[in-house]
């Protein structure tokens, strides 16, 4: 934040904000995200003004959109939440521009605390919602997200996995927490998500995407836009852009070959080359 280039873009971004106080809230969580880790000191100011803004325990956040404005609810002295809700004002998950229409459902993979089901829903309202979250926590929260905002959406409680079973959760392991086969104290239901032919599928899974979407591709499964998180891009992530293209996807973004983690958009073209 110490640019002027880069102040002036978050503020920017910030006008999303319905109200004067939203607009500086929106700044702060804009701006936070925008700090590198290495920032500690910054990052700790940002968080605590941010935490200022909260009544009752959750700080409320209201932004415009074209068809109705989104009300963000974050839990004070979370920083993963100010982080993703940075995220959202800085506009992650931009659906196609070139998109025909809206998709069949919106199926929202590590949903967190709602905020992408938050944004897809309040472009295309109506289109039905199913959330995966495994997190405890994260689910108080994102149940308090969707009723804030009227959104009636379907909740699965368990992880992603390429196939049903039981894993292991690590809550700790990642500001998120992440799912494997390493034995952990908290044993954790799996489960495959439902994808709709034509639907918008996102997935923020902490690593299991390189589980979760080879298996769901080579299934049959034809969501129309993927908005896929990679994590270890610049030792694995190839594999997964290779086979999207060869399940008839282009793949939209801007990344170095040297990025630990990416997100992308995957948008469906044509029929598969190559099974």
């Amino acid at each position: 934040m110490s640019a002027p280039g880069t102040a002036l873009r978050t503020f920017r971004l910030a006008r999303q904000g319905c109200t004067p106080r939203d607009t500086a809230l929106a700044f702060l969580c804009a701006g936070l995200g925008s700090l590198g880790r290495h920032r500690i000191g910054a990052r700790r100011r940002f968080e605590s003004w941010i935490g200022r803004f909260a009544q009752a325990e959750q700080v409320r956040l209201r932004l415009r959109r074209p068809a109705r404005s989104l009300t963000i609810l974050m839990r004070r002295g979370n920083a993963a939440d100010y982080l993703v809700a940075g995220e959202l004002v800085a506009g992650s998950y931009p659906p196609p521009a070139d998109a025909p229409g809206a998709p069949t459902a919106i199926v929202d993979g590590g949903a967190n605390i709602g905020l992408f089901t938050l944004h897809a829903s309040s472009l295309f309202p109506g289109v039905p919602v199913t959330c995966y979250e495994p997190d405890t926590a994260n689910l108080r929260q994102l149940e308090l997200n969707l009723a804030a905002n009227g959104i009636p959406a379907r909740i699965v409680p368990q992880a992603l996995w390429s196939t049903p079973g039981e894993r292991f959760y690590h809550p700790a392991q990642s500001y998120t927490g992440y799912v494997n086969d390493e034995p952990s104290e908290y044993p954790i239901s799996c489960v495959v998500p439902e994808v709709p032919a034509g639907c918008w599928l996102k997935l923020d899974i902490e690593g299991a995407e390189y589980e979760v979407l080879p298996a769901l591709l080579d299934s049959g499964a034809q969501p129309a836009w993927i908005s896929l998180e990679i994590h270890a891009f610049s030792t694995r992530g190839q594999t997964l852009l290779d086979r999207l293209r060869r399940h008839g996807y282009e793949i939209r973004g801007t990344w170095q070959p040297q990025d630990t983690c990416i997100t992308l958009l995957a948008v469906r073209q044509a029929t598969p080359t190559r099974a």
